[in-house]
């Protein structure tokens, strides 16, 4: 992953301070080393703040290179070209660096992960077949995609002459190349011969990449033009292109020109040809030409069609990684249990491109191994499912970090995704104890949340909600990755998931096997002496379709209201201990503080300004024992779940849509979802991500997986014979019940910013007090 940007100026000597030093004036060629800002005018100044602004994404490496493209017109000098890339090194044996210059002199910025070539895979024994140029996908991964793919744009462009082309008779080969690559990405890429710069990210935008216009005529933006219309190209004064931007992040967030950054639209690749028009005159204005060439859709036929996968049993498991057989009941559709076992191979493979690919690590020994991956766990369904896939990947010997963020200081961090991902936590343990899993408390009290508003405003730019903000900030602080490390022993794992077991495992016992079970997690009573389902026993009305206790929906919940109330009596003295281990051993910017603490000291490490811990605190919960301690995660790739909900009609409203207007009204809103999540999520996630030198990686937008999924039948989507929990996300639920999950399988969606409760503290009010889509104007007092 790397931060990579573009600055495209006007070439001049002109400026009276600077006419011998700026960029500007100096022919095409490499300059390396720092900037001096006071050596440089403004356009160079601005080159400072953006190559500083990248290296947070790229620590490892970071360079530019400046190129003069000359004019014949009267009109100007021409343009200078400012490219910036900085490196987060996650593929090969060594770091490549950027941007990386050609024989032929083309100028390659890269930000993204290679993981296949061409068009979406067949799930068969042939999908990982060698290639024509020797190469197959297995050899990709391990080896330096930024090399692999700039000598393939150096053949294509070798292919091209640009002054004979004309788009709509001849197939740009550059674009091609770009169109070809399967994984997230965002790339800039300048052809030497034809002055043709190329831009795009990938179909989703998993990547970040916005661009900015500071041309004379704001109003008129030729990016947008294109991409929402069928123009395929179309022309641009040279004038209104000085000051046009590309780059990974916004720049200048306090000035009213910020506002005036756009997220690149990801529908496909574009073209600016800079190559100066031989027909125009000295006297013409001179002008330039925008290319749109789109993305072809995912082919669903690509993917296994749902009778193919009803007949087939050699679906190809691409890592060999021995994944469980479904164990479905009677009452399982063949067609559910078929496309429940393609998801869990699909979104295997998936998991496996992205875990190991990751470099290797030399440790000292066997027990001194950090983590490489983590899964940003609040403990629901789709961060649950990441995690056990991860365990089939990761080496054994390599523990896993588990992100969980919490921003509700006045319940002590007890939010539901806190408590939702300790039960999942414990259970991963009792499923694969042989991994160690590390959950790391993320607990951000309001103060310190205030004062990284500044920071992550300016990431989220240009989005600008509140909701935005929410967001931003969960994920800002989950990429930092510092917190309180929870080990839990064999005996937490062994109890806790089995507490919650009755309330959420999808099962229809009798009420009074329900009972015992209930009862049986303390001594059964309530306040009043009765037994928490006492109130249900006499139920007669219609049970609730789905329900675990077999009873109407008024009973249901008042037995969870009773079951919940019970918990919480008997887990108060857990509270108090853990209020006073608070008191003993303050959270507030606790890692940044001397390690002064009776209990915790934290050394810095020589990798990145990280800390871990050199000594734990034991906790006890309530017959359960975990070890707890200051935790800095040095794992530079996290799995994120977006794209599952979009996919597998896992907001409530899809369940709306389907009761109220079919299947196809389902099927329109489900892509629009996944069409504009480019816009809404994946480009502030990216960037609030990416700014502590971590990348993000998506397993639910897999190509492959996307192309899966379109396959399926509604019906294995959304159930809404079933109620919330159970019928959404259906297919899904099944894959959790395979993998031995069940803390997780009947947990509803819940929005991050409820779950976490920045909504609630970010706004000093109730978790819904205001509209997420209304302008953040900062955190109230």
């Amino acid at each position: 992953m790397c931060g990579i940007g573009l600055v495209l100026t006007a070439s001049s000597t002109s400026c009276p301070t600077c006419a011998e030093t700026c960029p500007a004036a100096v022919p095409s060629s490499r300059v390396k080393g720092p900037f001096d800002p006071k050596a440089y005018c403004d356009a160079s100044q601005f080159n400072h703040e953006l190559q500083k602004r990248l290296r947070e994404r790229g620590p490892d490496q970071h360079d530019h290179h400046f190129r003069r493209l000359a004019s014949n017109s009267d009109h100007d000098n021409g343009f200078t070209l400012a490219m910036h890339s900085a490196v987060l090194h996650l593929r090969g044996d060594r770091v490549i660096r950027q941007p990386v210059v050609d024989s032929d002199g083309n100028v390659l910025c890269w930000n993204g992960q290679v993981f296949g070539m061409g068009g979406p895979e067949r799930l068969t024994a042939n999908a990982c077949k060698s290639k024509d140029d020797g190469t197959n996908d297995d050899e990709i991964l391990h080896r330096s995609d930024t090399m692999m793919l700039s000598k393939k744009l150096q053949s294509a462009g070798r292919q091209h002459v640009a002054p004979k082309m004309t788009t709509t008779s001849v197939a740009d080969p550059v674009v091609e190349v770009l169109r070809q690559v399967r994984g997230p990405f965002a790339v800039l890429w300048l052809h030497a011969t034809t002055n043709r710069v190329y831009f795009a990210h990938d179909r989703f935008g998993r990547r970040s990449l916005l661009y900015k216009h500071w041309g004379s005529d704001h109003r008129r933006d030729v990016i947008a033009k294109l991409a929402g219309t069928n123009t395929t190209s179309t022309t641009c004064s040279r004038t209104n292109l000085i000051g046009f931007v590309l780059t990974n992040v916004a720049i200048g967030h306090d000035d009213p020109d910020s506002m005036q950054y756009r997220e690149l639209p990801a529908s496909g690749v574009y073209v600016l040809n800079l190559h100066e028009d031989q027909t125009q005159t000295a006297a013409t204005t001179p002008s330039c030409t925008m290319e749109f060439h789109p993305y072809p859709p995912i082919d669903p036929r690509l993917a296994l069609s749902v009778s193919e996968m009803e007949a087939s049993t050699d679906i190809l498991d691409r890592f060999k990684c021995q994944l469980p057989c479904l164990a479905m009941t009677s009452e399982t559709r063949t067609t559910l249990r078929a496309c429940a076992q393609a998801l869990l191979v699909v979104l295997s493979n998936a998991v496996g491109l992205r875990v190991r690919s990751i470099p290797s690590r030399l440790f000292s020994n066997k027990y001194d191994a950090s983590a490489r991956v983590a899964v940003f766990f609040s403990g629901g369904l789709d961060s649950v499912v990441l995690a056990a896939l991860t365990h089939f990947h990761a080496p054994a010997t390599e523990p896993v970090d588990l992100l969980t963020v919490c921003f509700d200081e006045k319940s002590n961090f007890a939010s539901p995704d806190r408590h939702a991902a300790e039960l999942a936590h414990a259970e991963l343990c009792t499923l694969f104890p042989e991994r160690q899993w590390n959950l790391i408390k993320i607990n951000v009290p309001r103060e310190e949340l205030a004062s990284k508003q500044h920071e992550v405003q300016t990431l989220m730019t240009p989005c600008d909600t509140h909701m935005d903000f929410n967001i931003a900030a969960a994920f800002w602080f989950l990429s930092r990755g510092r917190g309180v490390l929870t080990k839990l022993t064999p005996a937490a794992g062994n109890t806790t998931p089995k507490k919650t077991d009755v309330l959420l495992a999808p099962r229809r016992d009798a009420l009074h096997d329900t009972e015992a079970r209930v009862d049986s997690i303390s001594d059964g009573k309530n306040a009043n002496g009765n037994s928490v389902l006492r109130s249900s026993s006499r139920c007669t009305s219609t049970p609730k379709h789905g329900c675990t206790v077999g009873v109407c929906e008024s009973c249901r919940i008042e037995v969870h209201k009773a079951a919940s109330s019970r918990l919480d009596a008997s887990s108060e003295p857990v509270k108090k201990q853990q209020q006073q281990q608070e008191q003993d051993h303050p959270s507030k910017d606790a890692l940044e503080q001397s390690a002064s603490s009776r209990h915790v000291h934290c050394s810095m490490q020589t990798d990145s300004s990280s800390f871990s811990s050199s000594t734990s605190v034991p906790i006890r919960t309530g017959g359960t024992s975990s070890i707890a301690s200051r935790y800095q995660t040095n794992a530079r790739v996290v799995l994120v779940g977006i794209g599952a909900d979009e996919q597998l009609a896992g907001y409530g409203r899809h369940r709306t849509t389907l009761i109220h207007r079919g299947e196809q009204a389902l099927r329109a809103e489900l892509k629009m979802d996944l069409d504009r999540l480019w816009t809404r999520n994946l480009g502030r996630d990216d960037r609030c991500i990416a700014a502590h030198g971590r990348e993000a990686r998506f397993p639910y937008l897999d190509e492959n997986v996307v192309s899966t999924i379109s396959n399926f039948p509604v019906s294995c989507l959304c159930d809404t014979d079933l109620p919330r929990g159970v019928g959404d996300k259906r297919v899904l639920r099944v894959v959790a019940q395979s993998l031995g999950l069940k803390s997780c399988a009947g947990l509803a969606k819940r929005a991050i910013q409820f779950g976490s409760r920045i909504a609630k503290v970010s706004h000093t009010g109730s978790n819904r007090q205001t509209q997420g889509d209304n302008k953040f104007i900062g955190m109230k007092s």
